[in-house]
């Protein structure tokens, strides 16, 4: 099943001159892939995610979110589809600093229709599911760069996500740290998960089931 597939993508910002971001991209992802997506800065890469994500919309051509186009959507829609179906992982990890480990697993859950007396559970079963059993009630600031990681990895699964997309979620992060978040991610696509993830690393790549080029704007 194709889960995720762009048709001739072009993404034109004329804020810069009319730069074209994206130039007729198409790609299809299919359920349980495992894609990583490389190419030099400013290729085009993050600019796909956002689109991939709902998080920004194509000039021209089409995508498609298993199955539904998305050209149409109004903003309310969008917002469900994203909020239901996908799953965000980013470099900077986007962690709330005052609330606990616990607290911002759960924070996507409080904006969904799931019942309030389920939304901590599942984040304590979240945490334990990437090894944060015992860090519960620590804050970001007492965590090290990889365990935030984690916690954005467990909050990207929140609202059972059909497919996460992962802005190189091991830029910051050193090495060993890098290799037990991809070790994570393996562990996630092996039970099924859909991930899209941008890098730059080749190692990180190359423990994906395929690797995307990208090139000013294009697919290479």
């Amino acid at each position: 099943m194709v889960i995720a597939q762009c048709k001739k993508l072009i993404k034109i910002y004329s804020s810069a001159q009319n730069f074209r971001a994206l130039d007729e991209v198409s790609l299809s992802i299919k359920q349980g892939e495992f894609v990583s997506i490389m190419g030099p800065s400013g290729c085009g890469k993050s600019t796909l995610l956002n689109i991939l994500g709902l998080l920004d919309e194509p000039t021209g051509g089409e995508y498609l979110l298993e199955g539904v186009p998305t050209a149409r959507l109004n903003d309310a829609r969008r917002t469900q589809l994203r909020r239901n179906h996908i799953g965000f992982i980013f470099q900077s990890f986007n962690l709330m600093p005052r609330l606990s480990v616990l607290e911002n697993i759960a924070l996507p859950m409080r904006y969904s229709d799931m019942p309030r007396a389920d939304i901590l559970p599942r984040a304590r079963e979240l945490a334990v599911r990437v090894g944060l059993e015992k860090k519960l009630h620590s804050t970001p600031l007492q965590l090290s760069g990889g365990q935030c990681q984690r916690v954005a990895c467990a909050r990207s699964l929140a609202n059972n996500p059909s497919i996460i997309l992962a802005d190189e979620p091991t830029g910051n992060l050193d090495s060993k740290s890098s290799a037990d978040i991809l070790d994570l991610l393996q562990d996630l696509n092996k039970n099924g998960m859909t991930i899209i993830m941008v890098t730059h690393d080749p190692k990180i790549a190359a423990g994906t089931h395929r690797t995307i080029h990208m090139k000013d704007g294009k697919i290479l």
